[in-house]
């Protein structure tokens, strides 16, 4: 995988090889509002490939436009969060307990994600707002050290 690197007009937004920050880069520059009012451009550029040029839209994030990347959805987002709870020292156990607490009855975070068919399915903007409301409120329960 090559470098990916970002204009808004002639000005380098972003180099990198993060498939996942050129994307979001890109959605970033291609909303520009003070870029779109003069009349400016964004290109998005895989090594020497020109991948995508367009005029920017105010308000208005474009995904990225070469469908062979993976576009990240809420399953990444759900992934991501796991592993920085993990890293705070939040378990697959205390997450559950937590979100059973606040009311949402699952026997794992972790596997809450996964369908019968041993496939992922895609959790809702409510289930992370759930989950990490969840978190905050055990947190906020947690007597002060």
């Amino acid at each position: 995988m090559g470098e990916f690197r970002i204009y808004l007009d002639d000005q380098l937004l972003c180099a990198t090889t993060s498939p996942v920050l050129a994307q979001a880069a890109w959605n970033r520059a291609s909303r520009d509002a003070r870029v779109a009012e003069k009349g400016g451009s964004v290109r998005a550029y895989e090594g020497e490939v020109t991948v995508a040029e367009m005029r920017p839209e105010p308000r208005v994030g474009h995904p990225w436009p070469d469908g062979r990347d993976h576009q990240p959805d809420l399953r990444d987002v759900w992934d991501s969060l796991l592993r920085v709870f993990r890293q705070q020292g939040l378990d697959d156990q205390a997450l559950t307990g937590a979100l059973n607490r606040f009311g949402l009855t699952t026997a794992s975070v972790e596997a809450s994600v996964q369908d019968q068919l041993d496939g992922r399915t895609v959790p809702t903007a409510a289930e992370l707002v759930v989950l990490l409301d969840a978190v905050y409120q055990d947190r906020q329960r947690q007597p002060q050290a």
